[in-house]
């Protein structure tokens, strides 16, 4: 995907922010914000697919706002990446023990 996105936030029946992403061979893709979370003073987008052709959520760096507009940035940093996605598993794993 691209190293930059804005993105409008557009409502849909179920009031979700759809947000679509552009992938490398130009099919554009819908996704909504699952959840934002903070990583060493940075905030992540986790974005997940609502198209039933993708299996797998996306997370980018925000980089701001611009009016109703999020900037994402892509994670190029192997390390940076880790951490999030470490962060990630961890407070999905609290949320699925707050469940069970």
């Amino acid at each position: 995907m691209a190293d930059e996105h804005v993105h409008d936030h557009d409502h849909d029946e179920f009031d979700d922010e759809i947000i679509v992403l552009e992938d490398e061979e130009g099919n554009e893709h819908n996704f909504v914000l699952g959840e934002v979370l903070s990583v060493d003073g940075k905030d992540y987008a986790i974005l997940l697919p609502i198209d039933e052709d993708v299996e797998e959520g996306v997370i980018f760096r925000i980089e701001g706002e611009e009016g109703d507009e999020m900037i994402l940035a892509d994670i190029e940093d192997d390390a940076e990446w880790q951490r999030v996605v470490e962060a990630y598993n961890a407070e999905y794993a609290e949320d699925e023990d707050d469940e069970g």
